[in-house]
C-alpha cells in the first residue's frame, strides 16, 4: 500500500515488485523521499518504510525476507540494505542455483546511516543511531549510539564527547 500525495519519487528511482513481495510505505504523517536511483526492490519478502524517511541518490534497498525501517530515518547517498545473501556451499552447483540465506532487518525510528553504508541480514538498529560513512552493518546496535567501521564498531553514545 503506498500514498502517492505522502511519497515523493525521483527521476531514475524504481519501486520493483517480484515473487509475491509486499511494500508498505506509510507516508501518512510525513512525506517519504525517494532520491535519483533509489531503488526498493521487493523478492517475495516485506518490506516496510515509515514516515518521514529520506532516501538520498543511489540508495538500495534488496529484501526477500523482511526489512522494517521505522519513522524518520535519514540514509546518505550509495547506502544498500540487504537482508539476505547466496548460498555457496555447494561446488557442484553454481552459485546463482544455490538460493538465499536470509535474516530480518529491522531499523528503529530516528536513525542516520551515513554515505556508502552497507546493512547486512540479522541486523537490529536502536533508536536514535547514528552510523558513519562507509561501515558494514550486522548485529545489534543499541540505541542512543554512534557507530562506524568495518566491520562496524561501537565508539561513544550520542550525548558523550
Amino acid at each position: 500500500m503506498i500514498n502517492p500525495m505522502r511519497l515523493y519519487i525521483s527521476s531514475g528511482a524504481k519501486i520493483k515488485i517480484t515473487n509475491g513481495g509486499r511494500i508498505h510505505i506509510k507516508g501518512d504523517s510525513d512525506r517519504v523521499f525517494l532520491s535519483k536511483n533509489t531503488v526498493l526492490h521487493c523478492s517475495g519478502g516485506e518490506l516496510t518504510i515509515g514516515n518521514g524517511v529520506f532516501f538520498n541518490e543511489n540508495n538500495h534497498v534488496i529484501c526477500h525476507k523482511k526489512l522494517t525501517i521505522g519513522d524518520d530515518c535519514l540514509f546518505g547517498q550509495n547506502v544498500c540494505f540487504y537482508d539476505s545473501d547466496h548460498q555457496f556451499r555447494d561446488g557442484n552447483k553454481k552459485i546463482r542455483d544455490q538460493g538465499y540465506t536470509k535474516e530480518d532487518i529491522f531499523i528503529s525510528e530516528d536513525v542516520w546511516i551515513g554515505a556508502g553504508t552497507i546493512v547486512t541480514k540479522g541486523t537490529f538498529i536502536g533508536t536514535h543511531t547514528v552510523i558513519g560513512a562507509n561501515s558494514v552493518v550486522r548485529g545489534n546496535l543499541d540505541s542512543y549510539s554512534i557507530y562506524a567501521g568495518n566491520p562496524v564498531k561501537y565508539l561513544r553514545k550520542v550525548d558523550e564527547k
